[in-house]
């Protein structure tokens, strides 16, 4: 016996893990909890994002409606000034028009009794006719030398109407 046996090596696997299968998993279980602690960061910075939107946006909604019921008065107030603009107009139009009523009954009246006394009084009538007579050689005579003039306005100058209408204001 003098021959030397060889029995062949076999490694039984222990109990333990490879170092290099350690390393392995160490770094997967730190990468799964940096990527939950990101989340978290990532899931709370959207959070308060959103809540931020929703403030910008209600105080945007407020400020709208606040813009919007300030021009809702302005346009109630400039209503309620061409409201009381056009009564005023109504009234200066209506105290124009008792003030010309007033003053056609009064010049009705004057040329009623004027027409009554030229119709009465033949002697009236004929200085009334002298008069208009007197008037119309006046007009000839400035008539010729000035052709190019217009005949006067017929218009009236209402600047005393106007001037009782503004005291009633």
């Amino acid at each position: 016996m003098s021959e030397k046996v060889v029995l062949p090596k076999f490694d039984i696997p222990s109990e333990r893990m490879h170092p290099a299968i350690k390393a392995v998993l160490s770094v997967g279980v730190v990468l799964l909890i940096s990527m939950v602690i990101l989340g978290g960061a990532v899931w709370r910075r959207r959070s308060a994002q959103m809540a931020a939107e929703a403030r910008v946006e209600a105080l945007i909604a407020a400020r709208t409606a606040e813009a919007n019921a300030v021009a809702e008065a302005a346009k109630a107030r400039a209503a309620e000034a061409e409201a009381r603009e056009a009564a005023a107009e109504a009234k200066i139009a209506a105290t124009k028009a008792a003030v010309v009523a007033a003053a056609s009954a009064k010049h009705d009246e004057g040329s009623k009794t004027v027409a009554s006394a030229s119709g009465h009084h033949h002697a009236g009538g004929h200085h009334r006719g002298k008069a208009v007579a007197a008037k119309g050689a006046v007009a000839a005579k400035s008539g010729g030398s000035d052709d190019k003039k217009a005949a006067p306005k017929s218009t009236r100058n209402n600047d005393a109407i106007d001037k009782l209408l503004a005291q009633y204001k």
